[in-house]
C-alpha cells in the first residue's frame, strides 16, 4: 500500500435524500450535469484527480493545497451560478471540506485520517461553504487571495485530537488582494478590532488577543450577519484607529473595540459597539472580574459581550431599515422589522411581524432566518395563549421544519424544531436532539440555552437544566424572558424536592413580572408541597384572578412531563389546593 502526502477535498450534496425523494430523475440529471460541467473541468484544470463519486458526494486528490482550495472555490461559485441559471439544478448545493495529510493509496482509492478529517469538515460546513483544517490553512494562508474565519478547535467524530478549523469566506478577498472586503450584499458586517492591552505588560497580550478571538468566534455563531475574519482585523493591532476609515476598508457597518487592564488578580474590561459610518457609540459596558482562572474569565466575558451587543446590532439595523422606502425593502429588511416588532411582545405586533415575514419569504423563499422568525412568532402566540394554542404550535413546527430544510446550521430553527417536537408530538428524544443542536450551533444565544433547559426539566433531568438557566441569567442580565427563566428554576427545584428554593425563586420571578402565570403555578405547587396551605390557597386565588379560565386539566395538558412521577408530583400538588377559583 502506497503512502503519500496529499491535499484532499470532500464535497457532498446538501439534502441529497430529500432531493431524490422529491424528484429522483431531475436530481440524477442535475448531479450528472454537476460532475460533467463543473467538477471534472475544475479538477482537470488544477492537476487533481477525482478519486471516486459516492452517490451524493465526490472525493478529490491534489498534490497542491493551493490548487485544492482554488478548485473548491471555483466549484462553489459555478454551482451557485448553475442554481440561478437552470431549473434542473436549482436545488443543488454543496458542502466542501479540505485537509492536507498523509494518505494511503490502494487500487486507486485513498484511506486514512487525511481523508477522514476532510470528510468530517465537509459535514460541518455550511451549504455553499468551504472549511479547511489547520494543516490546509497553513499551506494556503499567504498564497490565495481569500479571507478566512478562525472557528477554533473542533472535536471531529473518530478523530483522536481536536482539529482547528477555518472557514473560507466566499465572495470576500483578503487585504492582500488589494481589494476591499465589503462584498456582503444587503447584510451589514461587524468587525471586532484587537482589544488594547492597558496593563503595559507584554505578557498579558495572550489574554487580550484571546478575548478578541473569542468574541469573533462567538459572534460568528449567530450567522445573522457577517463577521470580518480575524486575520483582517488583526492587521489594525497597535495602530491608530479611525473607525470610519476602518469600516470602509473592511466593508463593516459596525465595529467592536475595547481594552483590558489587569491589576494583580483583578481585570477590568471595557467594550464599545460603534456605528462605523458615523462613529456613534451604540453600546458601552465595563466588566470587572477576579481572574483566578484566566481562560474561564476570558470565555465568560466574551459570551457576555456578545449576548449584549448582538441585540444592539439588530436594533441599529432595524432603524436603518425603517428609513427605507417600503418598495426598497429586501428580505433582510423585512426580517429586521419583524424581529423589532416581536421584541415588543404584544399580539398586535406579532401579527404585524408575521406580515413582514411573509413578504420576506415572497422575496426569498429559501431564507432560513425568515422561516425561523415566523416559527418564533407562532411559538410565542401559542405559548402565551394569544391564539388557539395547538394550531399556533403546529404552525411553529411547520415553519421550523422549512427553516431547517433551507439551512440546517440555523440555530434558532433547530431550537424551535426541538420545542415543536416537545409541545406538539411529545417526541422527547427528537426534542432533546434539536435543542442540543441549537446550543452547539450557538452557545452564546440565551434563547438556545433556555430551550435546552426547558426540554431537560420536562424529560427527567432538572438538575442538568439548572446550570443552563444560571448561564442565561449570568450572560444576559437583560434577557427578555428573565422572569420565565427564574420560574423554570423554581420548577427544577420543586422536582428536586428543594421546596424552600422552589418557593423563593418563584417569588423572585413574580417580583420581576407579577403577571407571570407559570411562576404563580409553581409557587402554588411549592407552597402546597411544603405544607403552607393558607399561603398556597391565597396564591391559587391570585392565579385564578389572572387567568379565570385556568383549571387543573388545562395545566396538566400544557406541561409535557415525560415521567409520570414528576407529572403527578406537580399536578398533584395543585390538586391538593382545594380550588383554584375559591
Amino acid at each position: 500500500m502506497e503512502r503519500r502526502l496529499a491535499a484532499i477535498v470532500v464535497a457532498d450534496i446538501v439534502g441529497y435524500s430529500y432531493l431524490m425523494g422529491d424528484d429522483e430523475a431531475g436530481t440524477l440529471t442535475a448531479v450528472g450535469t454537476l460532475r460533467s460541467a463543473i467538477i471534472d473541468p475544475a479538477v482537470d484544470a488544477r492537476g487533481g484527480r477525482l478519486v471516486k463519486t459516492m452517490g451524493d458526494g465526490f472525493l478529490l486528490e491534489f498534490a497542491s493545497a493551493v490548487e485544492a482550495v482554488e478548485c473548491a472555490v471555483e466549484v462553489q461559485n459555478r454551482v451557485a451560478e448553475m442554481r440561478s441559471e437552470t431549473n434542473a439544478a436549482q436545488s443543488i448545493e454543496l458542502r466542501i471540506g479540505v485537509n492536507v495529510g498523509d494518505i494511503m493509496v490502494e487500487d486507486g482509492d485513498v484511506f486514512g485520517d487525511g481523508v477522514n478529517v476532510a470528510a468530517r469538515l465537509e459535514g460541518l460546513a455550511d451549504p455553499g461553504g468551504v472549511l479547511l483544517s489547520q494543516a490546509a490553512y497553513d499551506q494556503v494562508r499567504d498564497k490565495v487571495p481569500y479571507a478566512f474565519d478562525d472557528l477554533g478547535d473542533r472535536s471531529l467524530r473518530n478523530i483522536a485530537r481536536p482539529v482547528k478549523v477555518f472557514r473560507l469566506v466566499m465572495g470576500r478577498r483578503s487585504m492582500r488582494s488589494g481589494k476591499l472586503q465589503g462584498d456582503f450584499g444587503d447584510l451589514q458586517a461587524v468587525a471586532v478590532l484587537p482589544f488594547d492591552n492597558l496593563s503595559r505588560n507584554p505578557a498579558e497580550e495572550y489574554f487580550v488577543d484571546g478575548l478578541t478571538e473569542d468574541i469573533i468566534t462567538a459572534l460568528a455563531y449567530w450567522r445573522w450577519f457577517p463577521v470580518v475574519a480575524r486575520n483582517s482585523t488583526f492587521a489594525y493591532k497597535s495602530k491608530p484607529k479611525n473607525v470610519t476609515e476602518i469600516g470602509r476598508e473592511l466593508g463593516a457597518a459596525y465595529l467592536v473595540e475595547g481594552s483590558a487592564r489587569r491589576s494583580g488578580e483583578q481585570v477590568r474590561i471595557t467594550v464599545q459597539l460603534i456605528e462605523a459610518a458615523t462613529g456613534h457609540h451604540l453600546f458601552a459596558e465595563r466588566y470587572d472580574r477576579e481572574i483566578a482562572d484566566v481562560f474561564i474569565v476570558q470565555e465568560e466575558i466574551a459570551e457576555r459581550i456578545v449576548a449584549s451587543i448582538e441585540p444592539e446590532i439588530h436594533r441599529a439595523e432595524a432603524r436603518r431599515a425603517s428609513r427605507k422606502h417600503p418598495s426598497d425593502l429586501s428580505a433582510w429588511d423585512h426580517a429586521l422589522k419583524a424581529l423589532s416588532l416581536q421584541e415588543r411582545m404584544t399580539p398586535a405586533c406579532h401579527a404585524e411581524a408575521r406580515n413582514h415575514l411573509k413578504l420576506a419569504l415572497e422575496i426569498d423563499p429559501t431564507s432560513a432566518r425568515a422561516w425561523s422568525l415566523l416559527s418564533l412568532c407562532h411559538y410565542h402566540e401559542g405559548i402565551l395563549g394569544w391564539v388557539y394554542r395547538a394550531e399556533a404550535l403546529n404552525a411553529s413546527l411547520e415553519a421550523a421544519e422549512q427553516a431547517v430544510l433551507c439551512d440546517d446550521r440555523e440555530w434558532l430553527a433547530q431550537g424551535l424544531w426541538g420545542m415543536g417536537r416537545l409541545w406538539t408530538k411529545r417526541d422527547f428524544q427528537s426534542a432533546l436532539d434539536g435543542v442540543e443542536r441549537a446550543v452547539a450551533l450557538n452557545p452564546s444565544a440565551p434563547l438556545a440555552r433556555h430551550f435546552l433547559a426547558c426540554v431537560l426539566e420536562f424529560t427527567g433531568h432538572p438538575a442538568e437544566a439548572l446550570p443552563h438557566l444560571e448561564a442565561i441569567l449570568r450572560l444576559d442580565p437583560h434577557y427578555r424572558f428573565r422572569s420565565l427563566a427564574i420560574a423554570d428554576q423554581s420548577l427544577c427545584h420543586l422536582l428536586l424536592d428543594n421546596l424552600d428554593e422552589a418557593i423563593a425563586t418563584a417569588e423572585k420571578a413574580l417580583r420581576i413580572q407579577p403577571g407571570n402565570v407559570r411562576a404563580w403555578q409553581r409557587l402554588v405547587a411549592g407552597l402546597s408541597l411544603r405544607g403552607f396551605n393558607d399561603r398556597a390557597r391565597a396564591a391559587a386565588l391570585e392565579l385564578s384572578r389572572l387567568q379565570p379560565t385556568l383549571d387543573i386539566t388545562y395545566i396538566d395538558d400544557t406541561y409535557p412531563f415525560m415521567l409520570s412521577l414528576e407529572r403527578e408530583r406537580f399536578i398533584g400538588a395543585l390538586r391538593s389546593v382545594a380550588s383554584l377559583k375559591e
